[in-house]
This record gives structure tokens, C-alpha cells and sequence, in this order.
């Protein structure tokens, strides 16, 4: 009998990039304040900065630390990490990058338009997606191996060991690094 992990405990490139979404909506919404009553773009504010520095600093690399030492596991034994050109993980990390801005991006243009309630189910739906993802790959997450043993069913091993640590330890490095940044552009006093 296998034993299946809780569905909170992984997390698989889609919910990865919806993750992201939501980090990138979220940000905005905590810098609401700043951004109601500043003129300039919302690409040139502190709190869009702030958020490029968590994706490239924090975000990022907590993805890439997972498509590099367990990319088979990681985007759900859909396609053999093996066989994907560096250039396409490159691609990858930059569309990442431009998912988490463009909701920054929305959130900003809801929060100017006084739609916070919108932007906050933006953020929910976002989430939701996410663990909607996870538990539906229920059956491939609670795998370890390569994309060969999956699909050819042997010399798997249960979910557990080096990637539940590596999980743990970077999803509290991006949850602490999330609650920080959403700490910072909240709070910080206006310029002026």
C-alpha cells in the first residue's frame, strides 16, 4: 500500500507559474496605497521592483532548483527533461519572469480603478488553479523517478527524501521572501 503525501507538500511547474500569477496580482494589491496616488507607470514604481527582485532573487530559482535536480518530477513527467533544449528552460524562466509583471501589471490597473474585490478573486482563482493542478497530478507527484520509469512504471520510488526536504525548505524560502515583500511595499512611507 502507498501512502500519498498531502497535496500542499508539492509543487509542479503549472503551479508554479500560477503561483506566480497570484505573487505578481498580490504585490500589487499591497502596494495599493502607493499606487493610487503616484501619476508614473506602475512598471516604474518601487513595489514593481521589488517584485523583480523576489522573482529573479527568490521565485525564480526556487523553480529552477527544481527543474534542474528533479525536472522529470517537476513538470509532471509531460515531457523528458533530457530532451528539452537549454534554451527552452531559458525561455521558461523568462515567461515566468513576464507572468509574475503582467499580474503585477493587472493588479495594478485594478487597484487604480478602485476593483479591489476583482483583483482579490483574480488572486483567488489564481490559487485555486494551482492547488486544482496539484491534486489533480496526484497520481504523478506522489512519483519519484525519471520520465522513463513513469511511463515505463518501474524503479519508482514514493514521494519523500532529498525532494520533500527540497520542497520544504524552498517553500518556506518563498513564502518567508513572499510575506517580506508584500510586508515591505505595504508599509513603506510615501515619498514626498
Amino acid at each position: 500500500m502507498v501512502c500519498f503525501p498531502s497535496t500542499e507538500d508539492r509543487v509542479p511547474f503549472p503551479t508554479h507559474v500560477l503561483f506566480t500569477l497570484a505573487v505578481g496580482v498580490s504585490t500589487a494589491v499591497a502596494a495599493r496605497s502607493d499606487l493610487r496616488v503616484s501619476p508614473r507607470a506602475a512598471l516604474l514604481s518601487r513595489s514593481a521592483l521589488a517584485l523583480a527582485m523576489y522573482l529573479l532573487l527568490v521565485l525564480i530559482p526556487a523553480g529552477l532548483y527544481f527543474y534542474l535536480f528533479h525536472g522529470d518530477w517537476f513538470l509532471l513527467y509531460v515531457v523528458d527533461v533530457g530532451r528539452v533544449p537549454s534554451a527552452m528552460a531559458l525561455v521558461a524562466c523568462l515567461s515566468e519572469f513576464a507572468v509574475g509583471v503582467s499580474g503585477f501589471l493587472v493588479g495594478a490597473y485594478l487597484v487604480r480603478a478602485q476593483r479591489d474585490q476583482v483583483a482579490g478573486s483574480l488572486i483567488g482563482a489564481s490559487l485555486a488553479a494551482a492547488v486544482a493542478v496539484m491534486v489533480l497530478s496526484l497520481d504523478r507527484l506522489a512519483w519519484i523517478g525519471s520520465y522513463r520509469q513513469f511511463h515505463g512504471r518501474f524503479g519508482l520510488e514514493p514521494f519523500g527524501g532529498s525532494l520533500m526536504q527540497g520542497v520544504l525548505w524552498m517553500g518556506l524560502w518563498v513564502l518567508l521572501g513572499l510575506a517580506y515583500l508584500l510586508y515591505r511595499v505595504s508599509t513603506r512611507p510615501r515619498a514626498g
